[in-house]
């Protein structure tokens, strides 16, 4: 093989190791969830964020979603049933339910919220501090019937995952 073509594949290879390495792992789950009526979608708002922190490598993806529920649409009157709903769809899809959820600077409602507002789901075969889901639901109140419904997930970079495996 000529040194120009050998050169050439490896730089092909290293970049497609680098892109792997670094490309972002954002976890955009599919929980389906009845439309308002007139159409309007059930998850309003989205953000693509990271967080690192100062003390350790690599980082953390998230991605938050924003919806609203209302009882003449999706037929939810309490918190718990809310929660029933997504527990029953995160369940189905190797998600387990775990601990409260208190404090967590990904989910800024944490330190707002009472903790039977906001729940943590983890994959039953992972470490905690890998891939996590939280969930967070409060009525939106006043005059209005609905609750306010986040539903953020957690992945940490290839980086941090071998960090931790380090430790």
């Amino acid at each position: 093989m000529k040194p120009f073509l050998r050169n050439g594949l490896l730089a092909v290879a290293i970049a497609a190791f680098a892109f792997w390495w670094f490309k972002p792992g954002y976890i955009e789950l599919d929980v389906p969830v009845m439309k308002h009526k007139g159409g309007g979608a059930f998850w309003w708002e989205q953000h693509y964020s990271q967080i690192t922190y100062a003390d350790s490598p690599g980082t953390f993806y998230v991605h938050r979603r924003v919806g609203t529920a209302y009882p003449h649409t999706q037929g939810w009157t309490s918190v718990e049933e809310v929660f029933a709903h997504f527990d029953r769809l995160l369940d189905q899809r190797g998600w387990g339910r775990t601990g409260v959820l208190a404090d967590n600077p990904v989910m800024p409602e944490s330190r707002l919220l009472p903790p039977a507002g906001l729940r943590a789901y983890y994959r039953p075969h992972q470490y905690l501090g890998d891939a996590t889901i939280l969930m967070a639901v409060w009525p939106i109140g006043g005059a209005t019937e609905g609750f306010h419904v986040v539903l953020t997930t957690v992945n940490p970079s290839l980086l941090r995952r071998v960090s931790r495996a380090m430790d």
